[in-house]
């Protein structure tokens, strides 16, 4: 199974009270069903993918308004072709939609109103709702963090995108194939939507993994740091010793000072060393305290004096 099935697995499971059961309940029935009229009465008929998601919601009916709803299991005709449940619910559907706030005299509504919604935790129901209905995640060990809820409309995304932000959650819309979807791209916000949702053991492995990725961007970041922090001291050495080399091929050695003579034979003695190291050589060699900016102070001058004749040749 995916990460975003077993989020919406653990909120199936979730204990609400009778309002928050009504606020999920409202999430999911107005972003799955489908409403129907036929020659006895109105029909409700909802379709996921999950079957968890769809236990919970018949459960949920059965203890809020004592109905049953008839399954009918399918295949996807596309994709993975997993099984598709469909629900039907042919009683009392005027009295679920408006006891769910999805109905008035003039039809469905685009979503429930804040009178409905009256505090934190059925908001918080409500937004559960809609990812167990519409709701993807990215999998924590995927290389980008990406959370999305599909809304059935433009205003229903900005209705939910205000909601998110009552809870410090900044979320964003993009129309895709003529839908519309909210998305969350940052982990820390994706972290704090899974609180949001009650989906705690989620949450411990989203950031138990994302800890570990971190960890190892990281690590991986510092070796980079390291290996080109060798190769660097490699090209330096190598230039110094080419510099060295020609001046005694060309009989110029002998034009260096006795402290330039001094580093350039330590050089020659130690080739892969850093001036750091070579600051600690010569004081060991000498008996005289250098700094690495002295030993590079006396490795310009030698190459200063190779530069002089390099030009003439």
């Amino acid at each position: 199974m995916s990460f975003a099935s077993d989020v919406k697995d653990e909120i199936s499971r979730v204990q609400l009270d009778d309002n928050q059961t009504k606020a999920r309940l409202s999430g999911i029935i107005q972003s799955l069903a489908s409403l129907s009229i036929s020659n006895k009465g109105l029909s409700l008929v909802l379709k996921s993918s999950n079957a968890n998601v769809s236990k919970a919601v018949a459960k949920d009916l059965k203890k809020l308004y004592d109905v049953r709803s008839e399954f009918v299991i399918s295949k996807q005709t596309k994709l993975d072709k997993r099984n598709v449940y469909s629900m039907v619910i042919d009683e009392k559907v005027k009295d679920i939609l408006n006891d769910l706030d999805l109905w008035t005299d003039r039809g469905l509504l685009d979503h429930p109103r804040m009178m409905f919604l009256s505090n934190d935790e059925m908001i918080k129901a409500y937004l559960a709702g809609l990812f167990m209905a519409n709701g993807s995640i990215n999998s924590p060990n995927s290389t980008s963090y990406h959370l999305e809820i599909k809304v059935n409309s433009e205003k229903h995304g900005s209705f939910v995108i205000k909601l998110l932000e009552r809870f410090n959650i900044t979320g964003k819309m993009i129309e895709r194939r003529n839908s519309y979807f909210v998305y969350v791209k940052s982990s820390e916000m994706i972290g704090n939507f899974l609180i949001l949702i009650s989906a705690f053991q989620s949450l411990l492995y989203f950031e138990d993994v994302r800890i570990q990725r971190d960890l190892n961007n990281s690590i991986t970041r510092l070796n980079n740091i390291d290996i080109a922090n060798e190769q660097k001291v490699q090209s330096l050495c190598e230039k110094q010793l080419k510099t060295i080399a020609f001046l005694k091929d060309n009989d110029l050695y002998k034009l260096l000072s006795d402290k330039e003579k001094e580093i350039a034979q330590l050089r020659l003695d130690n080739p892969e060393e850093s001036l750091s190291s070579l600051a600690q050589l010569y004081k060991q060699r000498y008996g005289i305290a250098i700094t690495k900016s002295g030993v590079r102070h006396r490795f310009d001058k030698i190459e200063e004096l190779a530069d002089k004749y390099r030009k003439d040749d």
